[in-house]
């Protein structure tokens, strides 16, 4: 082989540093499920320059048509970033087999190391281009392993992308008040209250609670996650969590509970799980700004409907103060996942009208 030229070298160093970007990004996301902290890394900048893309065209659709262009983001993403890291990943051993071009029969420009670079990541093997020399041969079997290996963990990271998705879709289904409106914190409190007392609360929060627990972990280790929504119309997954963190809020403020129980635990892991969408670099939150505080007549009728369901509540003053305070810990950053994500506002179960008031067959 010839001796290199500075083109030469630098080419080589730059082709060999694309390719360990990538190769790391993408062993990052699906072997080691560990963020990253840098905003500059290929799945991070995928992700957000993609969404921002998506986001400006879905704001000027209709609200129907607005939810199923929504909902095919968080498949096509992950194909999306596949081919964004195989385009990485070809074009970087292309930079290298340019400049061992002297090595490989054929190969006179850019493009054509691309293509031989194509042809050995995707082992097609047309015999066309041929490498001579032992470094050269060495280097083909390199990218080829790379490129069978990254196809290999697509492949089997899709099973458990989709089943961390699937468990987090089944919860949703159980949030459902037994009414033709929203569900809300309230009728939420109320459904459990009556389907077993306090008890009943309890049980409804420490089911939520192992729910936020497993949301957080999977969503931490997969963060594109986070773009998939509810296969289900008006059932978005940041919804349900905002009306059971609201509830818990809502019991701690009001209720005489443990302050280690079910609804202090659930209200401390829904807040973990909210605070950190900002690490996440599916969502990437920027600065959360100032957002309207809690609304004091809102709250004073949320107090006398509770009140009426025969549980000990706190004094007025002392309820509303700890409310707001319990509040603010986790509305800025939801409120602001929930803009980035054009997420609706409420939280509607599709099942029938359950009427039991008339004679059979009516």
């Amino acid at each position: 082989m010839d001796t290199l030229g500075v083109v030469e070298v630098l080419a080589l160093a730059a082709g060999f540093a694309l390719v360990l970007v990538a190769a790391s990004d993408a062993v990052s996301t699906l072997v080691t499920t560990r963020r990253r902290r840098g905003r500059r890394w290929p799945t991070p900048v995928f992700y957000r320059w993609t969404w921002r893309g998506w986001r400006a065209i879905a704001r000027r659709a209709s609200p129907d048509q607005r939810e199923a262009f929504l909902g095919l983001y968080g498949p096509l993403s992950l194909l999306g970033l596949l081919v964004f890291w195989v385009v990485l990943l070809v074009a970087g051993w292309g930079a290298v087999w340019w400049g061992l071009r002297p090595a490989v029969s054929g190969v006179g420009g850019y493009l054509d190391a691309v293509y031989f670079a194509g042809v050995g990541f995707f082992t097609v093997g047309f015999g066309d281009l041929l490498p001579t020399g032992g470094l050269a041969r060495l280097l083909v079997l390199v990218e080829a392993f790379m490129g069978l290996v990254t196809m290999a963990l697509v492949i089997g990271y899709l099973p458990t992308l989709y089943g961390a998705y699937s468990r987090r879709e089944l919860q949703l289904l159980s949030l459902d008040d037994l009414s033709d409106e929203p569900t809300t914190p309230v009728t939420f409190i109320e459904a459990t209250y009556a389907n077993g007392g306090a008890q009943g609360v309890a049980a409804a929060f420490a089911d939520w609670e192992r729910w936020c627990d497993e949301v957080f972990d999977t969503h931490t280790a997969y963060p594109m996650l986070a773009m998939f929504r509810s296969r289900q119309p008006g059932q978005h997954w940041l919804t349900g969590l905002a009306v059971v963190m609201d509830a818990a809020a809502l019991a701690l403020a009001m209720f005489d509970t443990n302050p280690a129980g079910p609804a202090a635990r659930l209200w401390r892991r829904s807040t973990r799980l909210v605070q950190n969408f900002r690490r996440l670099p599916a969502v990437g939150l920027g600065a959360v700004g100032a957002v309207p505080g809690a609304d004091e007549a809102r709250f004073r009728a949320v107090y006398e409907r509770l009140g009426r369901l025969g549980y000990p509540t706190r004094p007025y003053e002392q309820a509303w103060d700890s409310y707001r305070r319990l509040r603010e810990a986790f509305y800025p950053e939801l409120a602001a996942a929930t803009s980035l994500l054009l997420v609706p506002m409420e939280f509607r179960h599709q099942t029938s009208r359950l009427d039991l008031s008339g004679p059979p067959g009516r």
